[in-house]
């Protein structure tokens, strides 16, 4: 009941743009986002042979990448294989933009444009998230929304940028920013993390991330 009006259960709901299902699983959000993305891609292999390479790279970043970028912070935290057919998706565009064999590896190739994998993307946004946390750049709820290694240890460490990790029970907590987000946080190389400026941190990432494809 919420104020005296009966709470009707669903089995998803819409809140900015996300799906969002009674497990948040995200099943329903990803299923959805696919068919977009999917269709988006058929539109652009029935004119791929007319288009120079930078028109269809173009393309990717309206009408494939806004769909893998929305929010991927938050669906993105999941079993891998629940990604799978966004994973495939991303790599038939890929070869559909080099004009690549069916195929052929992708790796070089997102290495050539400097496309970030959906992994990446979220990696990405976890990182510039746990960046503005760090350094007081989010609203003042988020002020006790984790604690560093140095507030659990009274001597100061090398890795005093580093979260501690919190204990989870369930795996709608598991993935979860608070949960994933902190190792994630904690795996970049400190120089990153230590970055005087929100516009070098995503640089000196992003180009990290491009180094690991």
């Amino acid at each position: 009941m919420l104020q005296d009006a009966p709470l009707v259960q669903v089995e998803t709901t819409r809140f900015l743009g996300v799906c969002i299902d009674r497990h948040l699983t995200w099943k329903a959000h990803i299923n959805e986002i696919s068919i977009k993305i999917a269709k988006n891609i058929g539109i652009l292999s029935r004119i791929a042979r007319l288009l120079p390479q930078s028109v269809k790279l173009s393309l990717y970043y309206t009408l494939v990448y806004p769909y893998l970028n929305y929010c991927n912070m938050i669906w993105a935290i999941t079993y891998p294989t629940k990604l799978k057919g966004l994973i495939i998706l991303q790599k038939r565009v890929v070869r559909l933009i080099a004009g690549a064999r069916r195929r052929e590896h992708t790796a070089p190739l997102l290495r050539e444009f400097k496309m970030l994998r959906i992994d990446q993307i979220k990696d990405l946004q976890a990182g510039e998230f746990f960046y503005r946390l760090e350094h007081g750049l989010l609203p003042p709820s988020f002020k006790d929304f984790l604690l560093h290694t140095y507030d659990i240890h009274s001597h100061y460490t090398r890795n005093a940028s580093s979260y501690r990790s919190i204990k989870v029970r369930t795996n709608a907590r598991l993935h979860t920013i608070k949960s994933q987000g902190t190792q994630i946080w904690n795996s970049f190389p400190s120089e990153i993390r230590t970055s005087n400026s929100l516009f070098t941190f995503k640089k000196r990432l992003r180009a990290h991330l491009l180094s690991l494809i």
